[in-house]
Parts: C-alpha cells; sequence; structure tokens
C-alpha cells in the first residue's frame, strides 16, 4: 500500500495520547574561549529554541501526521507549564492537561554548540501527582476514554503522571481500547495490560537483550515478548534502525535515514498504519519513514503529506 493511501485511512481517526508531559529546551551558540574557572568552553547564546516533549510531543505528532488528537498530562503552574500548553495548542492536539498547584513542570534544557551538545539540565517535580491534580487528571482521561479513542498510546517517563490509579483506570477500560500502545522507560508495569504494541529504547530492555545489536534484540525474541505482553516489540537502535518482533509475524528489521531520528513520530507513525490495516512489515516501513522528518517539517501540517512522501527511510 502507498504511504499516501495509508495516511487517507488514518487521517482525522481519534487517538488519545497520556503521560508525562515535558517541556524541551535548546540553548544554542558559539564556543568563543575556554573558561578560566574551569576546562569549559565559554559559549555565546544565539538562540533558545522550547518545544513540546514527552506526551506532549507525541501528541503533536500524533496532530501533524493527520489524526485527531487529545492529549492528557500534567503540568505545573509555572512559566515553563504555561509556554508547554502554547506548545500543545498550536501543535493541534486538544489540550485536556491538568494545572497542577504548585508543581514545577519537568524541563530539559540542552547546551548546544557547533551541533554537539555539552550538557543536559533537568529541572521540575517528578514525584506522583497527588491531591485535586491527581483527581483531576483521572477524571479527564475517563472523559476521553469514554469518547471511544480508536488508540490510547501511554507515554510514561517516570515523570509522575502515571501512577498506579492511571493503570487501574485503563486496565478496566482496556476492552474498550482497540490498540493500546505504550512507549515507556520500564514497561513492566503495563504488562498486565497486554499492550498491542510497545516502543522501548535498546537502552530500555537491556536487561533482557544480550548485546547492543539488532542480532542481540533477535535473539531475546521470546523474552520481549514475554516480558512485555505485547503483541508486538519495537525496539529501537537509533542509528541501526529498528528491530520489530511480533507475536504472530516474521521478526523486521528497518533500517534508518543518517538524520534525524524523530522518535515521537515513529511511535506516531506506527500506530496509525496499525490503525489503517498495514501489515506489520509496512506498519514497521512506515514508522521508520516518519522517523526521518525533523521536528520543524512534522509541524507544517499544512504539508505534512508531501514532506512524508519526500522523506527516505
Amino acid at each position: 500500500m502507498r504511504f499516501a493511501e495509508l495516511a487517507a485511512r488514518w487521517h482525522d481517526r481519534p487517538v488519545l495520547v497520556v503521560g508525562d508531559a515535558v517541556l524541551d529546551c535548546w540553548l544554542s551558540g558559539t564556543p568563543t574561549r575556554m573558561s578560566r574557572e574551569a576546562p569549559v568552553p565559554v559559549i555565546t547564546l544565539d538562540a533558545t529554541r522550547e518545544v513540546a516533549g514527552g506526551a506532549a510531543a507525541l501528541a503533536g505528532a500524533f496532530a501533524a501526521l493527520g489524526a485527531r488528537t487529545t492529549v492528557v498530562g500534567a503540568t505545573g503552574d509555572d512559566d515553563a507549564g504555561a509556554t508547554l500548553r502554547s506548545r500543545v495548542w498550536d501543535g493541534g492536539a486538544v489540550d485536556r492537561l491538568v494545572v497542577a498547584v504548585g508543581r514545577r513542570t519537568v524541563t530539559k534544557r540542552r547546551v548546544v554548540a557547533s551541533g554537539q551538545v555539552l550538557a543536559r539540565f533537568d529541572d521540575g517535580d517528578t514525584g506522583a501527582l497527588d491531591g485535586p491534580a491527581a483527581e483531576t487528571l483521572l477524571q479527564r482521561l475517563d472523559e476521553s476514554l469514554a469518547e471511544r479513542p480508536e488508540a490510547v498510546v501511554v507515554c510514561d517517563l517516570g515523570a509522575g503522571t502515571l501512577g498506579p490509579a492511571v493503570r487501574a483506570l485503563l486496565a478496566g477500560r482496556r476492552l474498550d481500547v482497540p490498540l493500546l500502545a505504550v512507549d515507556a522507560l520500564d514497561l513492566a508495569p503495563w504488562a498486565h495490560l497486554g499492550p498491542d504494541l510497545v516502543t522501548p529504547t535498546l537502552d530500555t530492555v537491556s536487561g533482557v537483550v544480550d548485546g547492543t545489536n539488532a542480532a542481540a534484540v533477535v535473539a531475546a525474541r521470546g523474552m520481549l515478548l514475554r516480558s512485555t505482553a505485547a503483541a508486538v516489540v519495537a525496539v529501537t537502535l537509533d542509528a541501526d534502525g529498528a528491530v520489530v518482533i511480533g507475536q504472530d509475524a516474521d521478526t523486521v528489521h528497518t533500517s534508518a535515514a543518517p538524520a534525524p531520528r524523530n522518535r515521537s513520530a515513529y511511535v506516531a507513525g506506527f500506530v496509525l498504519a496499525q490503525l489503517a490495516g498495514a501489515p506489520l512489515p509496512e506498519a514497521a516501513a512506515t514508522a521508520q519513514r516518519c522517523a526521518a522528518i525533523r521536528d520543524r517539517d512534522l509541524a507544517l501540517a499544512a504539508a505534512k503529506i508531501g514532506v512524508l512522501q519526500a522523506a527516505r527511510a
């Protein structure tokens, strides 16, 4: 099936993203000299870019690819939270983010010079949501599930949004969810839901995979399927593409373009291709193609189909 046909099939399909919303910041500059205080370069700041991350980035990717997308999560009542919510609105997803009073929004700031990331500073509260914020999040998730999304995508970065009560609610409504995908740093808490798709990085499954290449992932096929209880496990290998393992399908190894590699677009492309009825090899190839799209091109919703057709995995 051609990509345009797949895109037409998944257009306007309802998708719910729930999880940890993050603000990603990129501080770009030019190294001018070495510091006298320490053996580090002095960077003259040229530009600051603030974009949606985590569940918010996933929601933006789904929306840009043409899905009717809702995002449920939480931010703090700070400037970073206001910026993050504005990025969600700009991305075209329906915002059901809870504003938690007194909470600091999770923010990841990277210092970049001459194309190289020199440092990353993480900030924000990652403890479990509690009190009114937790209750409101459960209510918004319940309301969103009642709207019968065709896919529910969980983004669990361990930042406190997805506690036991959220997992219990999803478990209770599992039979009403046609496609459940989980993108998590720790997949174990989600195994009892029997996900249709999980998308771990190689680091995430290092305790199961004995090695760092595609062959090692293939060798761990049985353990990966059993430990995740998923129908499909797509292990992303960064520059080496991805290895996709299915309970009822042959293993697929897709190659990656040299750069860039957009993880949010990979997950969104995989889920949407499955919603469109693509067989596993085609869904894997579509996801890898989407991963080759730059953030700024993915955000060009009016031109999304042309941009994606021009991309090469």
